[in-house]
């Protein structure tokens, strides 16, 4: 049992149910607010020196300042959207492992303001709820502008690669701590995942050279988990052959079962124990 069951079993019953009903709310408040009068986000945007001289409020209203202050559509859609975000995230890992998530992000934006001396907003700490959003549900559809359909995981690469753009073209070294102290929450609830992917991305390429299942010419399996098009083994003679590389440690379901299945190793588990997205969360780990 890891840290987060003790505590769950220990003082679970604190937790806020809905949690991202309620910060939705404030941030529909303050962005009324706003629109009556636009010097009302400088009572409520975190700044430590403020802090210091008492108006602690800060560390805790900060989180309702709008991403979109320009446009009440895209504010209205954002809205939504991290709404239904925060609803998925909570079924999926149960409302203490949100409030976790969520306040733990929110801590280290607060130890980000002070330490850096820069000025604490929620733009970061939402995009770690859709990091995690996409992480956990990679290939479920959504509507752009509810009319392009497209695969979340893909909008997780283009949220990781921009985070990425953002911090080597950083002007200065104190927005790279401040993009690397306001992601601390997503790397630790899923740093041992994507490790264990890493080291599954890496095994499955040394038993691509190993069996030597791709000839010259055939086109290579994506590293994004897609799955190849051509047969998965051919023997010396030509004979082609099925060959499963994943297999769920539960229900023993493999890619050849459910192409679009996608297979992870479990970072709590003592060993490599590998599992459909079907028993990733529901199982009892292996020490």
């Amino acid at each position: 049992m890891n840290l987060l069951d003790k505590l769950e079993r220990k003082i679970g019953r604190y937790a806020i149910p809905n949690l991202m009903l309620y910060i939705v709310i404030g941030t529909i408040v303050a962005y009324v607010l706003y629109l009556a009068n636009p010097n009302y986000l400088s009572y409520i945007y975190l700044d430590p020196s403020l802090v210091a001289k008492g108006q602690v409020w800060r560390l805790f209203t900060f989180i309702f300042i709008p991403s979109n202050l320009s446009n009440p559509f895209f504010t209205a859609i954002s809205l939504y959207f991290y709404y239904f975000i925060g609803k998925m995230l909570e079924a999926r890992w149960g409302a203490f492992r949100f409030n976790v998530f969520y306040f733990t992000g929110m801590i280290f934006a607060i130890l980000a303001a002070f330490i850096l001396r820069v000025y604490g907003l929620p733009d970061y700490l939402n995009e770690t709820l859709f990091l995690a959003f996409a992480t956990l549900f990679p290939e479920m559809t959504v509507l752009i502008f509810f009319i392009l359909p497209i695969k979340v995981k893909w909008l997780g690469w283009l949220s990781a690669v921009m985070l990425l753009v953002q911090f080597i073209a950083g002007p200065t070294w104190t927005n790279r701590f401040y993009i690397l102290f306001s992601l601390a929450n997503y790397l630790l609830f899923f740093g041992p995942q994507l490790y264990q992917i890493i080291k599954a991305m890496i095994r499955r390429e040394k038993y691509y050279k190993k069996t030597n299942i791709y000839g010259s010419g055939a086109r290579r399996p994506s590293p994004f988990g897609s799955r190849p098009s051509s047969p998965r083994g051919q023997s010396a003679g030509g004979k082609v052959t099925q060959v499963a590389f994943h297999r769920c440690h539960i229900c023993g379901k493999t890619e050849l079962d459910d192409p679009n299945m996608q297979f992870r190793y479990c970072s709590k588990c003592g060993g490599q124990y590998e599992y459909c997205m079907d028993h990733l969360y529901n199982h009892e780990h292996i020490q």
